[in-house]
């Protein structure tokens, strides 16, 4: 039986699945570039590196500092330490920058269907769905959809799952597709991450009040099949779901 959800946008989602989402890119957004650094700091001048004295007169005229008095010295008194001008106080020390959110993406139905990147994280969410029913984390089927390189993080992500019970795929609508400058690929969309799943051990943890949240997953070549792709992470997306129809499938 095929469904369609009217989705609310959530902050976060069920067990480990947006914690690592959501913290990864602001791990990423606080990193600096190189262009950040300088390229080179001033460095004191020592006592090896001052001209040697000499006793020969010299015709050149000593250079006033800061810390020699130059004879033009004024009575005034220098202005007050914080006194910048009246108001200086009413002024706050922080501005704060506001980004609008994003306008939802329009897709028509069925464009990215036959997208080889939006069939392998097809595949990925079938085969997790079933492994997490049958609580087995090493299931072969699943493990064939993931990146060796990535597997450590993607079970960390979905280890809180393994156990629930998953009437089917895991409910996502894709909306874009982008080939990345590092050669990997990311299909962002929305997903129902907290309600599709339920705890069989708990009578009062049913299937109810579907929550979809925004997200992205990271794919790389599958070096074992040409034209095919593996699920290398999973992030936080930036796209608006807010009236995005996310469809579940029973198995």
């Amino acid at each position: 039986m095929t469904t369609t959800t009217s989705p609310t946008t959530t902050d976060g989602a069920r067990g480990g699945l947006m914690a690592v989402c959501c913290a990864l890119p602001l791990l990423l957004g606080a990193c600096g570039t190189s262009d950040d650094v300088p390229q080179s700091s001033p460095t004191a001048l020592s006592s090896d590196d001052a001209a040697p004295a000499t006793d020969e007169p010299t015709t050149e005229e000593p250079t006033a500092t800061s810390a020699e008095p130059t004879g033009e010295e004024t009575d005034e008194e220098p202005p007050s330490e914080g006194a910048e001008g009246e108001g200086a106080e009413d002024r706050p020390e922080t501005w704060a920058t506001f980004t609008a959110e994003p306008p939802p993406l329009v897709v028509e139905e069925g464009e990215l269907d036959d997208d080889p990147r939006v069939l392998a994280v097809a595949r990925f969410n079938e085969a997790f769905a079933r492994a997490a029913t049958a609580d087995d984390p090493q299931d072969q089927d699943w493990l064939a959809t993931l990146d060796e390189d990535g597997l450590e993080g993607l079970v960390e992500v979905f280890e809180e799952e393994f156990g629930r019970a998953y009437p089917g795929p895991l409910p996502f609508t894709p909306l874009q597709v982008t080939e990345l400058e590092d050669g990997t690929w990311s299909v962002q969309g929305c997903m129902v991450t907290d309600g599709f799943s339920a705890d069989p051990s708990r009578s009062d943890d049913g299937m109810t009040g579907l929550e979809v949240s925004s997200i992205e997953y990271s794919l790389v070549n599958d070096p074992g099949a040409e034209g095919d792709y593996l699920v290398e992470a999973l992030y936080s997306g930036t796209i608006n779901c807010s009236t995005t129809e996310v469809e579940t499938r029973s198995w």
